[in-house]
């Protein structure tokens, strides 16, 4: 789930001919027709290429995940707190949070028996620096802020919820200190002096929002002031959110529009459920904290969010499952400028790559240095009509198999 990954640029894939001669600069008359192969004519390996008939949703830890990534929607970007924060962390600004077990991943792990005891319902976190970071941040070098948002059953359970949380986490250290946060009379914080690091709660209805906030230096007033506009912008937002009822989770929607059911699946024939996974990287505050994600499908906020940040988008909606991602478009025109991007083939650390022959509009791209904890050495981006597809492999056979079968469901799928 590493859209902060250099890896990460968004596919390419066929289009309509009128688009064709934007690009490539020729006028053809008579009915633009897209160059499309059979689908069964493809290498495909193992992989399928008919859709699959999303199944009903009966079970509330899938609900949970779904409601999580709902949130993504109602969540702030860093900047809106503080405009410098314009880089997503190195293993990605933002994800969902659908359980105690997950949210203490990047909250003090003595909480966890607090987000139990009220019934915390489902979560989201975002963060953002102000420099591009390369691992994990050293606190005093940027300016850095994570915002966690949880939902309780009802505002009592929250404002509970946030007192213990509060409380709990402040109780780590002795050398913590009780601060206040300007015009927000119903959030507390704790720092410790000299340490340029400051942690926040405040409910907010039937939610806690929680931040930490970091600087270059233990200035307690700009601490403090980035944490209010954190909380103003939140509580917010939050004005537009319709939370799913809690008797309802379990009847969500495990696809959103047949997303899910356009892009291949990890396991060939079987649906991808919703589900979240936490890395083994350090606990840092959520500052290096990364989880991957599968059968999610992601708003338009929730898909800025889960990105680098660096411009603006207008994907619709995105499909993830673990290492490949779908994104709609509006229309063919949008998804071809945004596979046009000449920056999306300006990154050092990547190398061209050959495609498969019979699938076009792909661009592949081979990693120089892949680590060994994440062996996926090819990323091909392939473009159809609105749609671009994100493909990731450990060898160029077995990734240009599974575009060919990308492109074979897109083609199913009309």
């Amino acid at each position: 789930m590493n859209r902060a990954d250099p890896t990460r640029s968004v596919a390419a894939a066929a289009v309509a001919v009128m688009v064709l001669v934007l690009t490539v600069g020729c006028a053809l008359q008579g009915h633009p027709i897209p160059a499309n192969p059979n689908p069964t004519s493809l290498d495909i390996g193992l992989n399928s290429i008919e859709p699959l008939a999303v199944p009903p949703n009966d079970n509330e830890s899938y609900g949970r995940t779904l409601e999580s990534v709902r949130m993504a929607e109602a969540m702030i970007d860093p900047v809106e707190a503080d405009a410098s924060l314009k880089f997503a962390f190195d293993t990605g600004g933002a994800m969902p949070l659908p359980t105690p077990a997950k949210a203490t991943r990047v909250l003090a792990k003595s909480v966890r028996p607090v987000l139990e005891r009220y019934g915390m319902l489902a979560g989201f976190m975002v963060g953002g620096a102000d420099k591009e970071q390369i691992g994990p941040p050293v606190i005093g070098r940027s300016r850095l802020l994570t915002i966690v948002l949880l939902r309780f059953p009802d505002a009592t359970a929250a404002r509970q919820a946030a007192r213990e949380m509060e409380a709990t986490d402040a109780a780590v250290s002795s050398d913590n200190v009780s601060v206040a946060i300007p015009n927000q009379p119903s959030a507390s914080a704790h720092w410790r002096p000299n340490v340029p690091t400051l942690a926040a709660t405040m409910a907010h209805e039937s939610f806690v929002i929680s931040v930490l906030v970091g600087h270059t230096s233990p200035d307690l007033a700009v601490l403090t002031a980035v944490a209010r506009q954190a909380f103003e912008a939140q509580s917010t937002r939050l004005r537009d959110y319709s939370a799913t009822p809690r008797d309802r989770l379990a009847t969500l929607p495990l696809d959103t529009d047949g997303m899910l059911a356009k892009l291949i699946a990890e396991v060939p024939g079987r649906w991808p459920f919703p589900a979240v996974a936490m890395t083994d990287y350090e606990q840092n505050a959520g500052w290096y904290a990364a989880a991957i994600v599968t059968g999610i499908v992601l708003g338009p906020r929730g898909t800025y969010l889960y990105g680098s940040r660096q411009r603006p988008s207008s994907v619709e909606l995105e499909a993830v499952n673990i290492w490949n991602e779908l994104d709609r478009y509006p229309d063919a025109v949008s998804a071809r400028r945004a596979f046009s991007d000449p920056e999306q083939d300006q990154n050092p650390e990547l190398r061209a790559a050959s495609a498969p022959d019979a699938v076009p509009d792909v661009r592949c791209a081979e990693q120089l240095d892949v680590p060994p904890q994440l062996p996926l050495r090819f990323t091909c981006r392939l473009i159809h009509g609105r749609y671009i597809a994100l493909i990731r492999g450990r060898d160029l056979k077995s990734t240009h198999q599974q575009l060919a079968a990308q492109l074979g469901l897109l083609l199913n799928s009309e």
